[in-house]
């Protein structure tokens, strides 16, 4: 038997005896979203959320829900927002054939916080649609997916350092792991080799 009632939900839920009701359907399409309704009744929809959760209330986000209005899947709504946090002007499309998670590791490689990757939208395509192929780097990444621990993180390198009159070119950039960078350091990719080639030396 279905009890359908029509008005002020929190009025009519007056009547209603407690650990009644089995499920409530918000509809987005028409604004009653329970982030609007808490909203309007000067409340927390994580309040809310707590409240009916607590007393077996299940909720269930409808088709419409908010990421869907714009995108006509989950998947794609994830990467309508990292398109939303970029600051460069791609297409959706353009994400969508690349790995998600791949995609991601690739765009904290380049993040501006000290203006050391200030590029062109341009100069971003190019540095995605290299590096997404790149065998160094998808070996890196695969090594860091297998133990993602932070010393095995995919880690940008530039090959001649910066300090040594490198520059952003993709032919000065390589993928390492964040330990190996480390070591890297400011040396020349020639000058790390030779390290390597005679790591014994260099320790206890």
């Amino acid at each position: 038997m279905v009890d359908l009632r029509c008005g002020d939900c929190l009025e009519l839920m007056k009547d209603i005896s407690d650990k009644s009701i089995d499920m409530i359907l918000c509809d987005y399409k028409n604004g009653l979203s329970m982030r609007k309704i808490a909203i309007k009744y000067h409340t927390n929809h994580h309040k809310i959320s707590r409240i009916l959760t607590d007393n077996g209330v299940p909720i269930r986000q409808p088709k419409n829900t908010r990421g869907l209005r714009k995108y006509e899947t989950l998947e794609k709504s994830r990467y309508g927002n990292m398109k939303n946090h970029l600051r460069f002007n791609v297409s959706i499309d353009w994400l969508c054939q690349f790995d998600f998670d791949m995609l991601k590791m690739l765009n904290e490689a380049i993040t501006n916080r000290d203006n050391r990757w200030d590029i062109t939208d341009e100069q971003y395509v190019q540095y995605i649609e290299h590096f997404y192929y790149d065998e160094q780097f998808r070996t890196v990444y695969k090594r860091y997916k297998t133990n993602p621990c932070k010393y095995l993180k995919p880690s940008i390198d530039h090959i001649v350092p910066k300090s040594k009159g490198g520059t952003n070119d993709l032919s000065n950039l390589q993928f390492l792991s964040w330990f190996e960078n480390r070591c890297k350091n400011d040396m020349t990719q020639q000058e790390w080799e030779d390290i390597k080639r005679n790591i014994n030396t260099y320790l206890i």
